[in-house]
């Protein structure tokens, strides 16, 4: 059985013998600790493998939703994705239960969703135009176009001609509150399928060397 939690920023998926198969828990059982922890090795670093896939397969698209104010011309994609695929660690290997961690900045917040925020400013910078996608304010003002503030946005000017304007390219919230994100979490089966097959092959082979 699989518990995920956010822990401190990082995401935390648990591990433990809870919802194996009865003859799974019964090979398990009849080997010492340190044994135990031994296998309980094996099978999580096939689990981690699954997780590592289930990201990989799905690439960049399951994090984009078209539609939104930062799609269109302009928006350039970032890596950010790659460390939901690549930023898994397995660690806290007992010979009970095993945890797969992930500290990717944001992810912990896509899978549980709930209220972001500001910790350090006074207000949250949402990106409003496909330009800003990635960007921090400050960033888009030093390589894009100053900012300024107005009202509840940061703006740019603009000019037409001899029209001088200005466009929002943030919007300032003191907090935002976001649902879990679809598929931000493989399937648990994904994951303990091959933790338990790979548990058993390698219990087998443990008690055929005893």
């Amino acid at each position: 059985m699989a518990a995920p939690k956010s822990n401190k920023g990082a995401f935390v998926v648990t591990i433990n013998s809870e919802g194996l198969e009865d003859i799974t828990k019964d090979y398990l059982s009849a080997l010492d600790s340190k044994s135990r922890k031994k296998v309980i090795r094996v099978a999580t670093l096939s689990a981690l493998d699954a997780v590592k896939k289930y990201y990989s397969d799905k690439g960049r698209n399951l994090w984009v939703r078209p539609g939104g104010p930062t799609h269109g011309p302009g928006r350039k994609p970032t890596q950010w994705w790659r460390g939901t695929a690549n930023g898994w660690t397995a660690q806290n290997i007992t010979s009970r239960s095993s945890d797969l961690v992930n500290k990717t900045i944001g992810l912990s917040h896509k899978v549980t969703g709930g209220t972001i925020k500001p910790i350090r400013a006074k207000r949250l910078t949402i990106p409003l135009i496909p330009q800003a996608h990635g960007l921090t304010a400050k960033g888009y003002s030093n390589t894009i176009a100053p900012l300024f503030p107005l009202k509840n946005v940061l703006a740019s000017k603009t000019k037409e001609g001899s029209k001088e304007g200005f466009k929002a390219v943030f919007a300032l919230r003191k907090s935002v509150t976001q649902k879990p994100w679809k598929g931000a979490l493989p399937p648990e089966k994904k994951y303990m399928q091959a933790y338990e097959e790979t548990l058993l092959d390698a219990i087998i082979a443990e008690l055929e060397g005893l």
